[in-house]
Formats: structure tokens, C-alpha cells, sequence
């Protein structure tokens, strides 16, 4: 059975689904065009999440007035195919707005400290510490004579902490959805993602402890990375920068695939973005300004055997050449 409650599903994926939705509904499918559906749909659990969120949306395309689902489905094969996409992308993508814990978003919205898509912002607490929010990211900040600490919402946050000016040599904590992550002395970054939080240290250590009680702990040293779920801690891997790249106004990629550049692009802009599987795997390399998302696009059509498409005002797909 497929998972349909998931809530964390990336609009990349979501796209994608829509486009087989499209493909699939178009009353001219090739075994090809099947097998490869099927290969999408098994190459991992968020495939499977997004398409029952499409065969959702499909029982819904049944219940519209007759003559809007005649407009959808009683079409010469190409425009019934965009006609699909069209209405898959903005209504099972909008339906699963809906979905999102309504709790979720009121935790975003009353917390303390919050950017909006595409802005960061520096914070100085009431002991000095200074704590950077990425786009789209929110923290809410509790100082008690015991604890100094940070709950972040969601996104990301790199902090420099400051000894205790209360004079009362309090824990510096910042609390995830995971687990909790304490400065012993340090700059370092957690970031929310769905399922797991990752941790970077830019100087000095942390101790990562997820929030399963028997789950064992870790000190993070500069330079070090690693992700966590709330009963174990991943692998730790190396870590070159000496503090986030984002907190610098630009976007830094070391030989990374294609697919997951846009992923990360994609947090900085209005709308999705989708790649092509065939040029997924493509490698970037450079330091990209992510206060220009379109410049960034335009550079990858320059640069690489790729093209740019807008099949929606907010949709831009990347395209072999």
C-alpha cells in the first residue's frame, strides 16, 4: 500500500508525479512509457507518497462539474495532456497545502523569529549570542535560569554563541524535531529537513543527543557534519567552509548533481523547479547569488547542454539540449 500521509514531500517530486499523471492520462501510452512510470514510482518512498497524492487528486478530477471534467478529459491528445498536468500540479500540489499540519504552520507563524522565502536575517539575543536564519526558517528563543534555549521551527539557523552574560554558565541548547544539539563553546548550523536534522560545526564542538532516550550521544568537532533522526546519529563526514555559504549571499556547489542543486535553488525562489532525469546527474561546479534565481537558471542554460522552460507562470523546467 502506498504512503499517502506523508507531508514533507519536495514540489520537485510532486512535479514529476504530475507530469506521469499527465503522461498516464493521456490515453496514449507506450510500454516504454509504462515501465519507466513504473522504475520512477519504486526509486523511492517519496515517488510513491507523491502518486497517491495524485490518484487523491484523481478522485477529485471525477467530482467536477461535468463540463469542467469534459473541458479536462474530452481533448485532442496534447492539450489533454497539458490540461492534466496543468490541473495536477496547481490542485493535488494545492490539496496537499491543505494537508500540511495546520499546527505546523501556526508554530511558523507565532514564532519568535521567522524570515519569509528568499530573505535571512541575523538576530543578537539577550546574552550576546548571534543566530542567522536562512530562507524561509523559524526559531523561538527560552532563556530560564537553568537553560539558554532555541526551538527551531523550521529551515535553518547558524549561531555563534557567547558565554552566559548572566554570569549563571547556562547550557546554550538548540532543540530540533530530532533531538537537542549543545554548544560547548562554537559557531555551528542545524537545519530542519523532513525526518532528520543536520548539524555543522564551524568551530569548536557540539553534542548531539537525539530524543530517544537510549540513544547514544556524540560531540561534533569543527569541521564535521552529520544528520540525525531521534533514535540514532548518521555518519559524520568532513565539512570545508567556515560557516555557511548562505550566510554570505550565494550558493556553493562542489561537484553536486544537477538534481540536488535545483533542490537547494529551489528553497530560495517563488515556485518549483523540475529537472529532467536524462540530465539529473549532470555535476556543478561555482558559487552561485542567491539573491538572483533567475540569473542562476540563465547561467546553467549557458553553461551546461541544458534548456530552460516555463510550462507554468511558477513551474520552470530544466530540459536536455
Amino acid at each position: 500500500m502506498l504512503n499517502s500521509d506523508r507531508l514533507d514531500i519536495h514540489p520537485y517530486i510532486l512535479a514529476q508525479a504530475a507530469e506521469w499523471f499527465a503522461v498516464l492520462g493521456s490515453g496514449q501510452v507506450s510500454q516504454i512509457e509504462t515501465e519507466q512510470w513504473q522504475a520512477w514510482l519504486h526509486a523511492h518512498p517519496d515517488h510513491q507518497a507523491a502518486w497517491s497524492r495524485v490518484e487523491f487528486f484523481t478522485h477529485k478530477l471525477q467530482n467536477l462539474p461535468s463540463q469542467a471534467a469534459s473541458t479536462a478529459l474530452n481533448q485532442p491528445d496534447l492539450y489533454r495532456r497539458r490540461t492534466l498536468k496543468a490541473l495536477a500540479v496547481l490542485g493535488f500540489i494545492g490539496l496537499s497545502g491543505w494537508q500540511i499540519s495546520r499546527d505546523r504552520y501556526f508554530q511558523v507563524w507565532t514564532a519568535d523569529y521567522q524570515t519569509a522565502l528568499g530573505a535571512t536575517q541575523t538576530i543578537t539575543l539577550a546574552d550576546g549570542s548571534k543566530v542567522t536564519l536562512d530562507t524561509g526558517s523559524a526559531f523561538n528563543v527560552e532563556y530560564t535560569p537553568e537553560l539558554r534555549k532555541l526551538q527551531l521551527v523550521s529551515g535553518e539557523i547558524y549561531i555563534e554563541t557567547a558565554p552566559d552574560n548572566a554570569g549563571l554558565h547556562r547550557p546554550f541548547v538548540v532543540d530540533s524535531q530530532e533531538g537537542r544539539v549543545r554548544a560547548l563553546g562554537t559557531r555551528f548550523s542545524v537545519r530542519q529537513l523532513p525526518g532528520n536534522s543536520q548539524v555543522s560545526v564551524f568551530a569548536d564542538a557540539v553534542e548531539i543527543q537525539p530524543s530517544t532516550p537510549e540513544s547514544s550521544k556524540l560531540t561534533l568537532h569543527a569541521g564535521q557534519t552529520t544528520r540525525f533522526n531521534a533514535e540514532r546519529i548518521g555518519a559524520v563526514t568532513a565539512l570545508s567552509a567556515d560557516r555557511p555559504t548562505w550566510t554570505q549571499g550565494f550558493l556553493l556547489a562542489d561537484n553536486m548533481p544537477l538534481s540536488e542543486f535545483l533542490l537547494q535553488l529551489n528553497r530560495y525562489r517563488h515556485g518549483y523547479i523540475t529537472c529532467d532525469p536524462q540530465i539529473a546527474a549532470l555535476r556543478i561546479v561555482g558559487a552561485f547569488p542567491l539573491n538572483d534565481t533567475g540569473r542562476v537558471l540563465a547561467m546553467l542554460e549557458e553553461t551546461l547542454p541544458v534548456k530552460i522552460s516555463n510550462p507554468l507562470p511558477l513551474w520552470v523546467k530544466v530540459l536536455p539540449r
